[in-house]
């Protein structure tokens, strides 16, 4: 008795996991598209070519930020990135004329990350 109440406990579990999978993957795929829309974008036009742009992107995470750069600039341009660590610190990112990549900064994530700008960091003493 007890091994044929089991088994059709069993088979109506399974059942039940059958129909409850088509929900969990569209909730999944909802949650997906979802955080790839808090993916951030800048430019900055260049002084030299005319009609060209520094461009950045980055998505917050959830223990470090990656930026993506490509400078089609003649001249090194900084992204300057300001987050809270027992008060505002700001962490920059040179980029040489002509280069595409990536920068991955470790413990600024989208908790912590204040603003992201363009420049050098300032001296503070």
């Amino acid at each position: 008795m007890r091994r044929t109440i089991s088994v059709a406990a069993a088979v109506t579990i399974a059942a039940g996991l059958t129909v409850a999978t088509p929900a969990a993957a569209t909730a999944t795929a909802e949650g997906v598209t979802a955080r790839s829309a808090d993916v951030h974008k800048k430019s900055r036009a260049c002084s030299r070519p005319k009609g060209k742009k520094f461009n950045i992107s980055w998505k917050d995470g959830v223990s470090s930020t990656t930026f993506y750069f490509n400078n089609h600039c003649r001249q090194t341009q900084r992204i300057r990135v300001w987050y809270a660590s027992s008060g505002m610190k700001c962490r920059a990112i040179t980029v040489r004329p002509g280069i595409k990549g990536s920068k991955k900064l470790h413990r600024i994530y989208y908790h912590n990350l204040m603003k992201v700008d363009f420049g050098k960091c300032p001296y503070w003493p």
